[in-house]
C-alpha cells in the first residue's frame, strides 16, 4: 500500500507532518511546506537561500512486524540515516526537550520508509529554519500596506 502524507499544522516556523501507509516509501519535499503566505527565494538571490528544516521531533506507531526510517539526502554513504525504529513499539525521539534540533543535511529533502507487513503511522515535527519567505511586509515599513501584493 502506498504512503500518504498529510500536513496536520503547518505555520511560518513549524510543520507537522503525519505519514501513514505499509510496505513503500514516500519524499517529503522540503518546497512542500510553504503555507498561503509563504514563497521560496529567488535562485541566486543575494542571500536567498534554499528550503532549510530542522528535525524538532520524531514519533511512530504501528501493529506487530512493522519498521521505519527517516533518512535525508541519498541513501547511500552520502545520505543520513536520521531515525529507524519498530513502530510497534512506538518510538519517540523529542531533540528539542534536549535543547536542540537535528540539522544534518538540513537542505535535503526528506525519505520516510514504513517497512514490513503491517500498518503504521509516522509524524514528524519540522522547525523551518530559513529559505520560506514571507509575502506579507511587517507593520515597520507602513500601516497602508497591501498584503495582498508581494514585493510592491
Amino acid at each position: 500500500m502506498a504512503l500518504d502524507y498529510y500536513i496536520l499544522k503547518n505555520t511560518d516556523k513549524e510543520a507537522v507532518v503525519s505519514v501513514t501507509g505499509t510496505n513503500d516509501a514516500v519524499t517529503l519535499s522540503l518546497s512542500s511546506l510553504l503555507t498561503s503566505n509563504q514563497r521560496l527565494g529567488a535562485t541566486g538571490a543575494v542571500g536567498a537561500t534554499g528550503p532549510v528544516v530542522n528535525i524538532s521531533a520524531i514519533t511512530s506507531s504501528g501493529l506487530l512486524g512493522s519498521a521505519v526510517s527517516v533518512r535525508r539526502g541519498a541513501t547511500g554513504a552520502s545520505g543520513s540515516l536520521v531515525f529507524t525504529g519498530a513502530p510497534e513499539n512506538c518510538p519517540t525521539v523529542q531533540f528539542n526537550q534536549f535543547g536542540y534540533s537535528l540539522n544534518n543535511q538540513n537542505n535535503k529533502d526528506l525519505l520516510v520508509t514504513h517497512g514490513g507487513t503491517t500498518a503504521a503511522t509516522t509524524i514528524l515535527v519540522l522547525h523551518k529554519q530559513d529559505g520560506y519567505y514571507s509575502t506579507i511586509e511587517t507593520a515597520q515599513f507602513s500601516i497602508y500596506d497591501d498584503t495582498t501584493k508581494v514585493g510592491e
